[in-house]
């Protein structure tokens, strides 16, 4: 069945299931107009403008995922 193969193509399994971009290094916070725009510094993209895929915070991290690094003001 085509729509099986193809449903579980982009299936990727998380890596980290207690981990999210949230938390992510390579985490990157564009800000467009009035919104603020997430994107993924090491997973690309050719759906959007700058190269970057569009992520939510709120998904597993993937295989890329390095904890985020707190830099004190």
């Amino acid at each position: 069945n085509l729509y099986l193969m193809t449903d579980q193509l982009f299936d990727i399994e998380p890596v980290f299931p207690d981990k999210f971009c949230r938390s992510c290094e390579h985490r990157q916070r564009w800000q467009c107009g009035g919104k603020v725009i997430q994107y993924c510094g090491k997973r690309k993209s050719n759906l959007t403008d700058n190269g970057l895929m569009k992520i939510k915070v709120t998904m597993p991290a993937c295989l890329h995922y390095e904890p985020e690094i707190k830099q004190s003001i």
